[in-house]
């Protein structure tokens, strides 16, 4: 998530209460008690029915958990499904609903290409540490954000586990050759050609 979705996001959790948010949409819950964890029914599963209470919110943390979806949400995320909205929609529709003024515009660094962090990673002049940070960081990355096919995630993932483990035992040729098996795979399954 970039910087400003996160610094809006994190405002609506601190300064918009996750009980009223639901209380508005007709969930049965007491926004005035605050400091208490209250199960509600989830219209957000199946066929919009929930027979028992099968939702428990967490006002502290700004968000709900229905056991029957297995699934976390936040006043943003209830919005979106609820209204049919984008992110930024929803972010909109409850700084409108709750009168809070939009961020102020802050020029953010571009973040890097996928194709730029393989390139960095392939910095030899770093240490070993630090390229396995680097590796685990790019293909989190890689693997959740590009969605790509589940065989191709296990080879990456695979090829950093034999990193890893050869660093973990001092053993630096094999470090620098499992780098660059993760590398090349890493490269092959973002479709970069050329060096």
């Amino acid at each position: 998530m970039y910087e400003r979705s996160r610094q809006a996001a994190d405002r609506i959790r601190e300064e918009i209460s996750i009980l009223q948010v639901l209380a508005d949409y007709g969930y049965e819950v007491d926004p005035r008690a605050e400091d208490h964890e209250q199960q509600f029914r989830c219209d957000l599963h199946g066929d919009g029915t929930d027979g028992k209470p099968s939702a428990r919110v967490y006002p502290g943390g700004g968000q709900f958990f229905c056991f029957a979806c297995g699934r976390s949400r936040d006043a943003i995320s209830l919005v979106q499904e609820k209204e049919g909205k984008s992110f930024w929609d929803a972010i909109r529709l409850l700084e409108q609903k709750w009168n809070l003024p939009p961020l102020p515009w802050v020029e953010e660094a571009r973040p890097p290409t996928a194709s730029e962090e393989v390139r960095r990673t392939l910095d030899r002049s770093i240490t070993p540490e630090r390229a396995l940070r680097r590796l685990e960081a790019l293909l989190t990355g890689v693997t959740q954000d590009r969605s790509l096919p589940a065989p191709k995630c296990a080879a990456l993932w695979e090829a950093y586990d034999r990193l890893s483990y050869a660093h973990s035992e001092g053993n630096s040729k094999g470090v620098a050759e499992a780098a660059m098996k993760v590398l090349g795979k890493t490269k092959q399954a973002l479709g970069f050609k050329g060096d």
